[in-house]
C-alpha cells in the first residue's frame, strides 16, 4: 500500500471536454431571444445604411463637391435618424448620424467662410486696382 497511488480512473487530457460541463441543465430550456448567456454581451444592432452613407458623404464633402455633398449628407442623416428611432432598437447608428451632421455643418460653415474671404479679397483687389 505504501508507495502506491490510488486509481481514480483515467482523467481526460488537456483540452478534452470535461464531463458534465457546458451541458444545459434539465428544465431550463433554450434562452429567451434577446438574452445572452452569462458572460456574453448581446450582439449590437446593425448600423443603418443611410447613417453610414451620410457619414461617408460628409467626410467626402471636404474633397468632392463641398457644399452639395454636405447638403445631401444632412438629408441622409435626417432620414437615417428617423429610421433608427422607428426601428425600436433593431438598427443602430445614432452616433454616426450625429457625427455626419457635425461634419456636414462644419463643412458648410467653412465653405461659406472661404467664399466670403474670396469675395472680400476680390473686392479689395478691385478697389486697389482702380
Amino acid at each position: 500500500m505504501y508507495g502506491q497511488q490510488p486509481n481514480y480512473g483515467q482523467q481526460p487530457g488537456y483540452g478534452q471536454p470535461q464531463p458534465g460541463y457546458g451541458q444545459p441543465q434539465p428544465g431550463y430550456g433554450q434562452p429567451q431571444p434577446g438574452y445572452a448567456p452569462y458572460g456574453y454581451a448581446p450582439p449590437a444592432p446593425a448600423n443603418d445604411g443611410n447613417a453610414v452613407a451620410a457619414l461617408v458623404l460628409s467626410i467626402a464633402s471636404f474633397v468632392v463637391c463641398p457644399f452639395v455633398a454636405a447638403i445631401v449628407a444632412l438629408f441622409l442623416a435626417q432620414i437615417a435618424k428617423r429610421d433608427i428611432l422607428a426601428s425600436n432598437g433593431t438598427k443602430g447608428g445614432l452616433g454616426l448620424v450625429t457625427a455626419a451632421k457635425v461634419i456636414a455643418w462644419t463643412n458648410i460653415a467653412l465653405t461659406l467662410l472661404f467664399a466670403a474671404i474670396i469675395m472680400l479679397g476680390l473686392v479689395a483687389f478691385r478697389s486697389t486696382s482702380s
